[in-house]
């Protein structure tokens, strides 16, 4: 079974990365090596980028590459997509965050 590349997922999830780190285009795509145009075109889904642009990527984004392709790919631990997705919040939300997972785990019965 083939399963295709999600272009413009993989770019929605791109943009709300780099949203998330209060950056422009122009800032994210310098620290990625590529043009602002570029970056437009794969955060639009238009575009796929080689492997090795999607490394430097996945990099500046601080996200894994399955994070980003989850949509793709035919299997993925939804361990590391709950951690990427929180990476993607500001350091306040991660913390309410924890402690609201903390609590409901405590709440459940389970010593976290």
């Amino acid at each position: 079974m083939e399963q295709s590349l999600n272009m413009l997922l993989m770019g929605e999830r791109l943009r709300a990365c780099r949203v998330a780190r209060k950056q422009t285009m122009k800032e994210f795509a310098e620290q990625c090596g590529i043009s602002e145009r570029y970056l437009a075109d794969i955060e639009r889904g238009l575009k796929a980028p080689k492997l090795e642009t999607f490394v430097g990527i996945v990099n500046a984004a601080g996200v894994s590459p399955e994070y980003l392709l989850q949509d793709s790919l035919s299997t993925v631990e939804s361990g590391n997509l709950v951690k990427d997705a929180l990476s993607t919040l500001p350091p306040a939300q991660q913390e309410l965050f924890q402690e609201f997972i903390l609590g409901l785990v405590k709440s459940m019965g389970k010593d976290a």
